[in-house]
């Protein structure tokens, strides 16, 4: 069977479907015929009839759509709809007349496998052992306890950019995945209004109200419109490129990347916010302030990534994906041992970035406040 779903066609091994459908309905099942009902902008249809043991049965195949956005852009996605509106049908209190037969997975040889009765997912992934290295974070407690660089620092520091400027090479023309990324930048469970609500009781931390809160989610939604004039800066990324665990270093140095995460592409600086967020973040957290050596080892990333990819625009994107990774690496739950005026130092650096068009590297000291001259809020 080859099925034509928006601008790709799919195959289906017709004895595969056989197959899974005799074992379904425990006769013996064969394929007469097949047509296409329809097909919208979520999804398209096809009838099918079938042989069931001698009798004609009619039976839909849906297959959702992934080049019209809605966020079906990836086959997770699409998954997660089907295995949605299946266990729906099911389980509604008022039962339709027309049932859910089950939700099938297409292998790339044609064959399909049920999953319709799944209740869980596991994924299944090599063990990170000990040759693959410790976490980075570890290189950034050392630093702040000896309060110095070393040339592997540095180094280490480059082969982070270069492996972030190879990924970000990866480019798409693709508006859809770029507005998508910024929408769920936003709204996502995950990430900015989904970490907010995960805070505990806003008025009982004494550090930050729904005041400032609900000014930051405002900012957000204003950034939200200044990006969808970005699309082109479409770009594979990481997703969640920090250093508590996701990026490690092998024992010649080179850099071993994991828990890729969230969305295949998007805007390159989610992945510069996740990491250099983590710079600032741990000298606050361990020295009191936004000291030396980190402020070199932050410029020296940005530095080094605008030199080799030519992206100086990622200044006039950056700050809204700084709010998100900021109120990440401040949450109460996360690190509750950090001390509140360390978590206010970096709220007014999110406050502060979050009202500028043009983020400077150079001037970090500024938006936390820490300077003369400084725009707290």
């Amino acid at each position: 069977m080859n099925l034509r779903v928006g601008l790709k066609e799919i195959f289906i091994d017709e004895r595969s479907l056989e197959s899974l459908l005799s074992n379904k309905f425990s006769k013996p099942v064969k394929l007469i015929r097949y047509e296409k009902l329809g097909e919208g902008f979520h999804a398209v249809a096809y009838r099918v009839k079938l042989d069931v043991d001698g009798i004609e049965k009619s039976v839909v195949l849906r297959v959702m759509r992934g080049d019209t956005g809605w966020g079906h852009d990836y086959v997770s996605d699409r998954a997660a709809s089907l295995l949605l509106q299946h266990n729906l049908y099911r389980s509604s209190p008022i039962r339709s007349p027309v049932s859910s037969i089950d939700v099938l997975c297409l292998l790339s040889d044609g064959r399909v496998e049920s999953i319709g009765d799944a209740v869980e997912f596991i994924h299944l992934m090599d063990e990170v052992t000990e040759e693959y290295g410790r976490p980075y974070v570890y290189d950034l407690f050392e630093i702040a306890s000896r309060g110095t660089l070393t040339d592997r620092d540095i180094g280490r520091c480059r082969m982070l950019v270069s492996y972030l400027y190879m990924l970000h090479s990866v480019k798409i023309f693709n508006r859809n995945l770029y507005l998508r990324h910024i929408r769920d930048l936003v709204g996502h469970g995950e990430m900015f209004m989904g970490v907010v609500d995960s805070y505990p009781d806003l008025s009982s931390l004494g550090w930050i109200d729904e005041d400032r809160v609900l000014k930051l989610e405002k900012k957000m939604v204003e950034w939200r419109y200044k990006l969808r004039r970005y699309t082109y800066r479409a770009s594979r990324i990481h997703g969640d490129f920090h250093p508590f665990g996701n990026i490690r270093f092998r024992s010649d140095d080179q850099p071993v990347i994991l828990e890729y995460s969230r969305e295949e592409y998007g805007e390159p600086a989610d992945d510069l916010s996740a990491l250099t967020i983590n710079y600032l973040f741990i000298s606050i957290w361990k020295c009191g302030s936004y000291a030396q050596p980190f402020r070199t080892l932050f410029e020296e990333f940005f530095e080094t990534y605008m030199r080799e990819t030519g992206d100086t625009e990622i200044l006039r994107v950056i700050q809204p994906f700084y709010c998100f990774r900021g109120l990440v690496v401040i949450h109460p739950l996360y690190y509750p041992e950090m001390e509140y005026w360390k978590r206010l130092s970096i709220l007014r650096f999110i406050e502060n970035v979050s009202s500028i068009e043009e983020f400077d590297p150079k001037k970090v000291s500024d938006y936390l406040g820490e300077t003369e001259g400084s725009s707290s809020v």
